[in-house]
């Protein structure tokens, strides 16, 4: 088990639950506990690691993944693969208490169930303490909670690194995007109701501390065609009715009704089950706010998006001529976009080519002005998707001289087969074919591979390669994407219909793509292809195809939007500066061909980082909890290679590291290979190993590389190294701390055994001890011996003093204490205290004459005694004598103890002013019974040293020093008084005078 705060190893293909081997133990099996008849059973009905299983088949992994989720365990584990099924239901497993419990374990800890916070841990983990670029990778069909996993991984990962307040802002940055960017570019679906519309990676970047420093944001193929088109029961992006649920879109001058606008209707639905428009809407708000959109800047996307929705509702009409004319642009239509009506309907009904250097116009009738329309809403849509995009970016990316490493978050569209699948489809099932091709690669083909290139032991696996498809899409030669490119390109007639005959001729014979053979062949309609995806067969329909391919956007409807005032706009569409366009003879590349290169530079991108999988599993169409859909089930698990990723992992290593980073990692975990190691990688390895007692069955040795069967070995010596640094690190720390010695105070050491080497040399009999302390002036330091220097200091101080004051005798010792404490206590607090006046007795009060032999045989030993002047309650002075013992304190009548007048000494509370009068009121535990006291002249000092402890007092009273006090003496509770003080207008005398007329004490 990995302790809490250690280091984890994301080098280990496997986790917690199969640390010891392939036989389940208690804490890795889900139990079900049932009653019957009053007696209680328990049966194990699932592993928490697939691996686990006694039996590898189909029915065995579907039935163990079942099992889990109908207990609500919604994860499981193959290996370091995290398998999630959508639950459709919130689930109590995401709290702070959940996150502590997975923090600093990662997989490894054998006491925890699956769970998504396991791998993020194990990768935030790899990433701080290895420095290693780390990537998650999320697939799995539209609908099976790819998003949701993601913002999973990305909570954890906020959570556990810093908190300092920049981290704080830059992490609050990261997360409020995921709101932003999901009402740009989800919608509603027919099977999802927040289905990612377009394809995002993440990189969180951190810092040299392991702190989020930064961010950024790649966006992939955004479905613009939702804009202006959606099947029944499907939504538009969000955000358009956000803005409209908020009143944003009245406010600019549209109805309050979403479903009045023909481009928000089309799927007859407005509202959606769990999702709240409005509320939404002040997150987007939040989201973009604290990614540094100005007010300005939200309010021209907002009336951006309002001039979509405007755009829309034109409606065009033949001018009498060849072309077109606008039926009404609406007032609110101009201010949004701010433009002119009259320059709207002539971008929207002209069509500008350059021809040798020269413009030429034509005109659009109003079936084509209607599709140039059209064009325009989705480009207006998609590039201010794209624009906000890089404003995130550029808020929340980091200078890349402070980023150490990142670990990235890919979440993109699920595989997906509507009813009718068009070029949006096409693209987006290419690249699941993708992702399945490089999980392919990565954990099944090159895994195996391995094993057989380093010669080590193994019986292949069979499993489905689909590369075969991907090629048949991407390929250069004969593929699909390629003969495309190639008739949407050539002169001359050209449409889908004919693209889709020459595509027959060319691929018919393809086992993984299929068209009608013939006019009697029905099993396809005519107009479509199908492809047998490695997630199922899919039909598209080629409609569209091509233009959606091509992507023209009219120069007329690029310099209608560079022309507007509106500069989201101007910046969106720099092709329509008119300087532009003589220069422009490139033809830009395609549609599909800029997505295919997309999906290559994202997989090359993948590459370069550590990957972990989350496969998420969508359980039935109906968004149910605890419903299964068992085909649909069925078929996920079995094209997502689940048996097949099993049973490798099964058979498999766990850990495979070269000699050489195996050698430069695990050295020093024998002493045959540390400090030094002369042999070859291989051997050192081998030593390791024989160093830490593994058995030779626990490892296998390839040509290059040490193969490792279990993560238990690994584990241990990843513990062992944890150990074995910490002393290193340890004899290094003394040493340098040893050379700064030297070199920072090794000189004033020397000084100061030059200066004191005269003190040394004094022997007991000489009656002078060096300097005085405050004559001692030593040598200069160093700031770093600041401290030490002050504790020297001191040191030498009190050495000074006990030499000077210990051939004292006890008497003189005594009275230079108490002495020391009453300037402790007063010097600087209580007007006209001088050690030199103050009047204190050098011998206890039973050395005196005064001494009561009685008084002492029932009470104690007199500590100290002392006649004062007592005030009553009537504020008559009466005579008294002040006995202090080791435990009471007595006011009485010639050493006559009386219960009344006793107090216990640590009870008391003594109040004196801080003016400079002889003054002392003695408060007793019972309210009402205080004692106003006149003491003789310089006595003050002596009664409070000896009251507040010490020289014979076993616990001392507390002594106050206030500029006015408060007493008691009526012999009744609650009845306080204050203590008048007046200064004396005869003068000052040696001690305070009562005046029974002011009832004060003058001094």
């Amino acid at each position: 088990m990995a302790p809490a705060g250690r280091r984890g190893n994301s080098m280990i293909r496997g986790n917690g639950h199969t640390l010891g081997g392939l036989k389940a133990q208690r804490g890795s099996i889900l139990r079900r506990v049932s009653v019957h008849k009053g007696k209680q059973t328990e049966e194990d009905i699932a592993v928490f690691d697939m691996v686990l299983l006694s039996k590898i088949d189909e029915e065995s992994v579907v039935n163990n993944i079942k099992n889990m989720y109908f207990e609500d365990h919604i994860y499981v584990y193959i290996g370091n693969v995290v398998i999630s099924v959508n639950p459709f239901k919130n689930l109590p497993i995401y709290d702070q208490a959940t996150i502590d419990k997975y923090r600093g374990r990662s997989a490894f800890d054998p006491k925890l169930p699956p769970h998504v916070y396991a791998l993020a841990d194990n990768v935030f983990s790899d990433m701080r303490w290895r420095a290693r670029n780390q990537v998650v990778i999320i697939s799995g069909e539209s609908g099976a909670g790819k998003t949701e996993a993601s913002k999973k991984v990305m909570q954890y990962v906020a959570a556990v690194s810093g908190s300092s307040d920049k981290v704080n802002r830059i992490k609050d940055k990261l997360l409020t995007t995921n709101p932003v960017l999901e009402s740009f570019g989800n919608a509603k679906t027919t099977r999802n109701d927040n289905s990612s519309r377009f394809g995002k990676y993440m990189d969180i970047q951190f810092d040299f501390k392991g702190e989020p420093c930064g961010g950024h944001i790649v966006t992939y193929l955004l479905e613009k065609a939702r804009v202006i088109h959606q099947a029944k029961g499907e939504r538009s992006f969000h955000i358009f009715y956000q803005i409209f649920a908020s009143g944003m879109a009245k406010s600019l001058g549209m109805s309050s009704n979403a479903m009045s606008h023909l481009l928000l209707n089309q799927g007859g639905e407005e509202k959606v089950k769990g999702i709240q428009d409005e509320s939404w809407f002040k997150d987007v708000e939040k989201g973009l706010q604290n990614v540094d959109f100005s007010d300005e800047d939200r309010k021209l996307i907002w009336q951006t998006l309002v001039g979509v929705i405007g755009l829309g509702e034109l409606k065009f009409k033949s001018d009498g001529k060849t072309g077109s004319k606008i039926e009404n642009v609406p007032p609110y239509l101009e201010k949004v976009l701010m433009t002119s009506a009259k320059d709207i309907e002539h971008g929207l009904s002209h069509n500008t080519v350059v021809v040798n250097g020269s413009q030429v116009s034509a005109d659009l009738d109003p079936v084509r002005a209607a599709d140039a329309r059209g064009t325009l809403c989705k480009s207006i849509y998609q590039r201010l998707f794209s624009w906000i995009c890089e404003r995130i970016n550029k808020s929340i990316a980091a200078d890349d001289r402070g980023i150490k490493a990142v670990i990235g978050v890919l979440d993109i569209y699920g595989f997906e087969i509507f009813s009718q699948n068009g070029f949006e489809q096409f693209c987006i099932n290419y690249c699941n074919e993708k992702l399945q091709q490089l999980f392919i690669e990565l954990t099944l083909k090159t895994e195996q591979d391995e094993y057989v290139r380093e010669g080590v032991k193994w019986t292949p696996i069979d499993y489905f390669n689909n590369k075969v498809i991907c090629d048949l899409i991407d390929s250069k030669r004969n593929g699909i994407v390629s003969s495309l490119d190639e008739e949407s390109i050539r002169p001359g007639d050209k449409s889908d219909a004919i693209w889709l005959e020459k595509m027959g001729k060319a691929l018919g014979k393809h086992d993984h793509f299929q068209v009608r053979s013939g006019a009697a062949d029905k099993s396809l309609p005519a107009d479509a292809f199908k492809l047998k995806h490695y997630a199922g067969d899919v039909v598209y329909t080629v409609t569209g195809f091509m233009e959606k391919n091509t992507d023209t956007l009219f120069k007329d409807l690029a310099r209608l939007m560079f022309k507007s005032k509106n500069k989201i706009l101007v910046d969106c569409f720099p092709e329509g500066d008119e300087k532009l366009w003589a220069g422009a003879s490139k033809r830009p590349e395609t549609a599909g061909r800029r997505f295919i290169n997309s999906m290559h530079s994202m997989i090359d991108m993948l590459n370069t980082k550590v990957p972990s999988y989350i496969r998420c599993i969508k359980p039935n169409h109906t968004k149910a909890s605890k419903n299964i859909d068992e085909e649909l089930f069925r078929h996920q698990v079995k094209y997502l290679g689940l048996l097949e990723n099993v049973r490798v992992r099964r058979a498999g290593y766990c850990f495979r590291e070269t000699y050489k980073d195996f050698m430069w990692r695990y050295r020093m975990l024998s002493e045959k290979t540390y400090p030094r190691w002369s042999g070859s990688d291989k051997d050192g390895t081998v030593e390791i190993m024989k160093s830490l007692g593994c058995q030779n069955s626990s490892y296998q040795l390839g040509k290059t590389k040490i193969f490792i069967k279990h993560p238990k070995e690994v584990f241990r010596l990843e513990e062992e190294r944890d150990t074995v640094m910490d002393q290193i690190a340890t004899k290094l720390q003394m040493g340098w701390r040893l050379y700064l010695v030297r070199k920072t105070i090794g000189g004033w050491f020397s000084a100061m055994n030059k200066q004191f080497e005269p003190v040394k040399k004094l022997d007991g009999n000489n009656p002078v001890y060096g300097f005085s302390p405050s004559k001692t002036k030593f040598p200069k330091h160093q700031p770093q011996l600041k401290t030490c220097a002050k504790f020297l200091t001191g040191v030498y101080a009190s050495w000074w003093a006990r030499k000077m004051v210990g051939p004292l005798a006890e008497q003189k010792r005594n009275l230079m204490r108490l002495q020391l404490n009453a300037h402790t206590l007063l010097s600087g607090h209580k007007k006209g205290f001088s050690l030199k006046t103050a009047t204190f007795t050098s011998l206890y009060a039973e050395d005196e004459a005064n001494q009561s032999d009685k008084f002492v045989k029932t009470q104690g030993k007199i500590i100290f005694s002392e006649s004062v002047q007592k005030i009553n309650k009537k504020g008559k002075e009466e005579e008294r004598i002040l006995v202090v013992t080791e435990k009471n304190i007595y006011l009485t009548k010639n050493f006559a103890a009386a219960p009344k007048r006793t107090f216990p000494i640590d009870k008391v509370q003594v109040l004196v002013s801080k003016g400079a009068d002889t003054v002392v009121v003695i408060k007793g535990p019972q309210d009402g019974n205080d004692w106003v006291l006149n003491f003789g002249p310089n006595h003050v000092p002596e009664i409070l040293v000896r009251i507040s402890g010490g020289f014979g007092v076993a616990k001392g009273g507390k002594v106050t020093l206030g500029d006015s006090i408060k007493y008691n003496n009526s012999g009744k509770p609650n009845k306080d008084l204050e203590l008048k003080l007046i200064s004396n207008p005869a003068g000052s005398t040696e001690r305070s005078v009562w005046s029974k007329q002011n009832m004060a004490f003058l001094y």
